[in-house]
């Protein structure tokens, strides 16, 4: 009986932190956890980041009279926000999104990646699946140095590409 007692106040004791977690024990822990959290979503790209970033690349686009497909994802290469203004084509939308995640596992261009894969032998990165090595794919970085994802854009040639998915990071530090 005294046995059950004692197991009864330990589940007593413990019982809530079992439930609530650690950050309910200690306040410490509680704000370890509040700036693990801002931390968290000040290195991850917001909806207001891509929609800043997909203004300034569209507004580039159209300085030019062209039409693009905009893919931002995340540094695990989830797609985050995704545009295709009218008249692109079928084909710019999955290469939008290969130059994103591209360069969203190397903090990289994909320009930069295909560079240094022709100068290797075999031409190893063209090899990898899921990667495009074609300009028009950029990493997307914070003040802070964080990498955040990637950028990709298609539509216009790949070089026109690369201006407006620059625009678009430019955009993020202003």
């Amino acid at each position: 009986m005294k046995t059950i007692r004692n197991l009864a106040g330990l589940i007593t004791l413990i019982g809530p932190l079992l439930l609530n977690g650690p950050a309910l024990a200690d306040p410490g822990t509680r704000r370890e956890a509040a700036a693990k959290h801002e931390q968290d979503t000040a290195s991850s790209i917001t909806a207001q980041m891509a929609e800043k970033m997909l203004g300034a690349a569209e507004r580039a686009a159209r300085e030019k009279n062209l039409s693009i497909v905009v893919s931002i994802v995340d540094r695990h290469g989830n797609l985050k926000y995704f545009h295709r203004m009218d008249n692109t084509s079928v084909g710019s939308i999955q290469v939008s999104q290969l130059k994103a995640s591209t360069s969203a596992q190397f903090p990289l261009s994909t320009k930069v990646l295909a560079e240094r894969s022709a100068g290797l032998p075999g031409n190893p990165y063209a090899s990898i699946p899921g990667f495009l090595l074609l300009e028009g794919g950029l990493p997307i970085i914070n003040k802070n140095g964080l990498h955040l994802g990637g950028i990709g854009i298609s539509g216009a040639t790949p070089e026109l590409d690369a201006q407006f998915a620059q625009a678009a990071i430019d955009q993020l530090d202003q």
